[in-house]
């Protein structure tokens, strides 16, 4: 049921929810992940594909979120120096349904 982009999507994130204390499907259903961190796990480009095939199947979901960060483009503006700029950004979070955890167990 699932291509081999989408079940390399899913293995990755397992694979760093093993080193969290608690089961990757619940905290992907719960709590999510940006779409950019996963296209970051993805690493070869095939992310985006994978998320967009998952929603259209009903396996994921995807909400946009916006959020206040601090502006870190320059290391003279990271996190640690008082009086760095604030910015909004819009992220798109990701969640796993029971549906994916049941198709990848499969």
């Amino acid at each position: 049921m699932l291509t081999d982009a989408e079940e390399r999507l899913v293995e990755e994130v397992v694979a760093v929810g093993e080193v969290i204390e608690r089961d990757t499907f619940e905290f992907m259903t719960e709590e999510g992940l940006s779409a950019e961190e996963l296209r970051i796990l993805g690493g070869d480009g095939t992310a985006e594909t994978a998320i967009e095939r998952l929603e259209a199947k009903g396996l994921v979901t995807t909400e946009r979120v916006e959020e206040i960060v601090r502006d870190s483009s320059s290391i003279d503006d990271s996190l640690a120096i008082p009086g760095t700029e604030f910015e909004r950004v819009e992220r798109r979070y990701v969640y796993f349904t029971e549906e994916l955890e049941a198709a990848y167990r499969e």
